[in-house]
This record gives C-alpha cells, structure tokens and sequence, in this order.
C-alpha cells in the first residue's frame, strides 16, 4: 500500500512538509512570526507554545494544569531554537481530523490561499 513505504502518518506528513513545506511557513509565521520562544496566554489557563503555537491543554505539560499531554512533552520544549520536537507534535496534530484547521491562524490566513511567496526561491514548488 502507499502508507507502506512512506511509514506512519506523521512520516507521510513529514515527507509532504519536506516537499512542499509552504504551509507550514504560512502557518508558523502567522502563529509566531517564526519566533521559538513565544508563549500565548489564553483565557481558559492554558498556554501556546513556540514557533506553532501549540497548546497545554492537550499536546504539552505545563506543570500548571491538568493536560492529556498528547505529544508526550514538556511544554518548555517547545520553547528552544531547536525545533525538531515542536516539528514531530505538529505533525501528531495534523493527524487529527481537524489537520491544519486545528490551527486558527492557518484557516484565517493560509487555507485557499496562494501560497507560492513562501517557498519563492527554495527551488520547490507550492500547491
């Protein structure tokens, strides 16, 4: 089958992100601005965390609330300029239903979009 040699999912999401990363960099620009050390404070308690803004109250430990902690991380992993750990719980989240809605500022500023300006001169193409 094609899941067969790519792997699980969130390889597959991963090989997708590597070939045509445009929405990803949409996302994350207007999530952070690309900063790894932002923290967003929601009204509910939670927080968002890092580059793609991704919350305590299900994906991360804050040690502040009680999170499902579903990327099995602390949330201050998120917070470092290595981005390798936010890169593998983003794709857990892609893998949801939701995909990249779970993400407002994706659907608000990236779906149905153009998004070729992302990748303009990374010699890959954009979908």
């Amino acid at each position: 089958t094609r899941q067969g040699w790519m792997g699980s999912g969130a390889t597959a999401w991963a090989l997708c992100i590597l070939l045509n990363p445009a929405p990803g960099l949409c996302m994350a620009f207007h999530e952070s601005r690309f900063n790894t050390d932002t923290v967003d404070h929601e009204a509910d308690g939670s927080t968002d965390n890092g580059i793609f803004q991704i919350n305590s109250r299900q994906w991360c430990d804050d040690y502040r609330s009680s999170a499902r902690n579903l990327c099995h991380m602390h949330c201050s992993d998120l917070l470092t300029s290595n981005i390798n750990d936010d890169i593998v719980c983003a794709m857990q989240i892609v893998q949801q239903p939701r995909g990249l809605g779970a993400w407002l500022a994706w659907r608000k500023h990236c779906e149905g979009h153009d998004l070729s300006q992302w990748v303009e001169g990374c010699n890959v193409r954009s979908r």
